[in-house]
């Protein structure tokens, strides 16, 4: 990750700063100029991101780090702040179970290998980490495996979790 960037979005975070910045996405592989007004650094457990309001889509977003281009420039200060992200603001409880389908002394391993109570792992997050957070413990939440030792694990309340995942 370019020094230089970084540098520029951790100043932009303290300050309450907007930056204009080149982007590159999988929808827009062709570097586009936005204006962002970050508030936060993420590490997903796999790669970099900053949480920022974003002027294009006048909405909170999700920017990865190396997916920047260029020279960020600082523009003027934001009237919004990481107290308008109501998304990031929201704290969702995530419980991880082990898989039914192992038998009973299975599932007991799985409960001492997570440190699991009364039979379940209860994790807070914020509601935009929720996805970083299932790709972390390597749940795949689109698929259960056709073997239940190959995941161990899974998200007993999923459903509740749904406006979270992308």
């Amino acid at each position: 990750i370019d020094a230089v960037m970084i540098r520029a979005i951790v100043q932009a975070c303290q300050d309450n700063m907007r930056l204009e910045v080149d982007y590159v996405s999988l929808k827009n592989p062709v570097s586009e100029t936005r204006v962002i007004a970050p508030h936060t650094l993420v590490y997903s457990g796999a790669r970099w991101h900053v949480r920022a309001y974003c002027e294009k889509n006048r909405d909170f977003r999700d920017f990865v780090l190396t997916r920047f281009r260029g020279q960020p420039m600082p523009v003027m200060p934001s009237d919004i702040s990481v107290a308008d992200d109501a998304n990031w603001n929201t704290w969702v409880e995530v419980i991880i179970k082990p898989d039914p389908r192992l038998h009973k002394e299975q599932r007991h391993l799985i409960e001492q290998d997570y440190g699991m109570v009364k039979g379940a792992l209860r994790l807070k997050t914020r509601g935009p980490l929720t996805q970083y957070q299932l790709q972390m413990m390597q749940i795949d939440d689109k698929v259960l495996r056709g073997k239940p030792s190959s995941q161990q694990i899974i998200v007993e309340n999923l459903e509740d979790l749904q406006r979270w995942l992308f």
